[in-house]
């Protein structure tokens, strides 16, 4: 197998061609950058507003009715979509300038700051160019925060202007009474009801429809444009609030530059290629990668995770999906999504009877073990499956959080596509490390990317160090010109996570991983995520979860573990169709228990702990990792709940602060 990445002269990680020779940088968007003099986001946009004028940039679904159903005893709102309409790179151009001057219009002038404050959508990134256009730093806050958090994040930044959506605006009903000195706030519309109700927001605050600021103002002419500098803060992004108060992360011009060329050489697409956003904006990965393919010329098909497919929580009955709609080529996921999407498929197929589920599971294990059959598996089995994104998907990116093998494998086998798994931080400009588009093996997140170095130290503490063998293991230092500036009016956060040394920039990731022979790294867990046993065994809570997430029925996980014990418990996100299962197995008389009360059945909850367990087993996990105990719930974790992040990694501390009493139950009862 080819190497990945080799160490140079200060002993620095870098990637590597196949020979073995340092990887050179006239690769992807560099050379092309270099000759267009491109060193700001702004100046990588026009790059492509040059080249791709009239060619289509963004595309938004006609939003045709909106209605109530009634799901399982709750009210749910159901959407009905017409087709994409889309806006060509000239367009964009032209309402990303006129979106900068009224903002200027409107006070704001260079290297202040705005707020950007809304879900996944055309006029999210319109707006960001726009504000860098006037060197404008934009402030970008997780939708799903909180309100003592928003305004946290408004306040510290001194922002007079935001923007937001329909949506989103009744929160500043709470929200603007804590954020004196917040002056206007930008609307982005709904396409049924415009901006909505804004009767209760204070008469102090200016209500400004998104698409009033989009016309030109004639009044405009008299302000004068400035430059962007390459170190310039470009983006001031919250973080998700996982670990505690959210922190604002200074990323400059440069490192979101620097991310996009390694982007365009990791990751193969070209202006032929359909994008589905459906991630928030907020999050590093997203924008990073909408910034490159505006950047390389493609087209972004904005969705969002309830309207993905069919079967998605807000598309109305006998409505089609967006993916089917845009067929998309390309897009980026987390791993709790591809795992659902693999548990559907598979819980679909069981359904459908014994000879077509026999076929299936035949035809998934024949591609995986004799790879020149896998071209007649599509034809004749997966293709109906592949439909469902459109029937063009090409490539899927993720990263975010660990991923089990087995859905990797699956989701690649199943939809004939190439998955690049990546890991990296809002703090390293999204992905620092990612597999190679002809990766065969599976397991780890590839190499450093072109323009970044990495290197381990050792953490005594854990018992990872870099001399450990076969592969060394450590904390994971990043460091080169994806390295943030820092934390936002957070000094000393700044100071323990970011250090100079030999002229370059470095952030400690606090993740553990370890090297291969090849130059690849794997993530054993985060620090924080490791906790010592009384046994004196260490546990990786992030990787038990991933492989136990993996049992059919399981929807989410958290394992907890208590210093003073030998043993995990873990609370279990569990399918309500799964539990059913299980109590008519048992007993025909439990078939009358709903809702949480299968949750309680001690039997119930008994005979799923030893599914887990052995399936625990066979994922290769000791007595002590895989959990003693159970607690059942079927709410399912989301970003509203408070129990997961935007991106859908658990937040520990809320879950633990809920299920305290379970936990302490679960620990007194072994």
């Amino acid at each position: 197998m080819a190497l990945r990445a080799v160490r140079n002269s200060d002993g620095y990680l870098i990637k590597s061609l196949p020979s073995g020779h340092p990887f050179p940088l006239e690769f992807g968007l560099e050379p092309q950058f270099r000759a267009a003099n491109v060193t700001t986001l702004n100046d990588a946009f026009q790059f492509s507003v040059d080249r791709f004028g009239d060619q289509c940039c963004m595309a938004t679904r006609c939003l045709l009715a909106r209605e109530e159903e009634e799901v399982n005893g709750r009210k749910m709102e159901k959407l009905e979509h017409g087709e994409y309409t889309w806006k060509s790179y000239n367009q964009v151009s032209e309402a990303m300038h006129n979106i900068g001057l009224g903002v200027r219009m409107r006070g704001v002038n260079p290297l202040d700051r705005v707020v950007v404050f809304a879900e996944t959508r055309a006029e999210w990134l319109i707006a960001a160019l726009g504000c860098l256009q006037h060197r404008i730093t934009v402030v970008t806050i997780y939708s799903t925060l909180p309100d003592d958090a928003v305004a946290h994040c408004i306040n510290e930044t001194e922002v007079s202007l935001l923007f937001t959506s329909h949506d989103l605006l009744p929160r500043f009903n709470r929200i603007l009474p804590q954020c004196p000195e917040v002056k206007t706030i930008v609307v982005m519309e709904d396409q049924l009801e415009g901006i909505g109700d804004d009767s209760a927001i204070s008469t102090s605050v200016t209500i400004v429809a998104f698409q009033d600021l989009v016309k030109p103002d004639p009044q405009s002419v008299l302000v004068d444009i400035p430059e962007p500098e390459g170190e310039d803060v470009a983006i001031l992004m919250y973080t998700s609030g996982s670990t505690g108060t959210p922190k604002g992360v200074e990323l400059t011009h440069t490192n979101i530059l620097t991310s996009i060329i390694a982007f365009s050489i990791q990751v193969l697409v070209g202006p032929e290629d359909r994008y589905l956003a459906f991630l928030p904006l907020a999050h590093i990965m997203e924008l990073a990668t909408e910034v490159t393919v505006l950047a390389v010329g493609a087209t972004i098909y904005y969705s969002s995770p309830f309207t993905l497919t069919n079967n998605s929580t807000k598309v109305k009955s006998g409505c089609v999906g967006d993916s089917r709609k845009a067929k998309p080529t390309f897009f980026v996921s987390v791993p709790l999504l591809l795992e659902r999407i693999i548990k559907g498929v598979l819980q679909k197929v069981e359904t459908q009877g014994l000879i077509k589920s026999s076929m299936f599971k035949g035809a998934l294990k024949i591609s995986q073990h004799i790879p020149a059959l896998s071209w007649f598996m599509d034809r004749i089995v997966f293709r109906r499956v592949q439909e469902e994104f459109g029937g063009h998907l090409r490539i899927i990116a993720v990263g975010g959080a660990p991923i089990s093998v087995n859905v990797l494998r699956d989701m690649r086998t199943i939809f004939n596509i190439t998955i690049q798994v990546g890991y990296g931080a809002t703090e390293t400009a999204a992905c620092c490390t990612s597999m190679d588009a002809d990766e065969t093996v599976l397991g780890h997140t590839g190499a450093p990317n072109v323009g970044v170095l990495l290197k381990l130290e050792d953490w005594e503490e854990g018992g990872y160090r870099t001399t450990d063998r076969p592969n060394s293991r450590g904390e994971i230092i990043v460091g080169g010109p994806v390295i943030a500036k820092g934390y936002y009016k957070l000094p000393e956060a700044t100071e323990a996570a970011f250090f100079k040394e030999n002229g370059i920039r470095w952030f400690r990731t606090g993740d553990i991983g370890e090297i291969d022979s090849r130059g690849c790294v794997t993530i054993i867990d985060r620090k924080k995520d490791l906790v010592k046993l009384n046994t004196g065994e260490y546990v990786a809570l992030s990787s038990l979860e991933c492989k136990l997430k993996t049992l059919p029925g399981v929807d989410n996980i958290c394992v907890f573990a208590d210093s003073t014990k030998g043993s995990t418990v873990a609370v279990v996100v569990v399918l309500l169709e799964t539990l059913r299962k299980v109590a008519n197995s048992l007993d025909t008389k439990l078939d009358n228990l709903i809702g949480e009360e299968l949750c309680n059945n001690s039997q119930i909850s008994g005979a799923f702990l030893k599914e887990l367990q052995s399936h625990g087993k066979k994922c290769g996990l000791n007595r002590r990792e895989v959990p003693a105990a159970i607690t059942l719930t079927l709410e399912p974790w989301t970003p509203d709940s408070g129990f997961v992040t935007a991106s859908l990694k658990l937040k520990r501390k809320p879950l633990a602060q809920h299920f305290q009493l379970s936990i302490s139950n679960m620990y007194s009862n072994l």
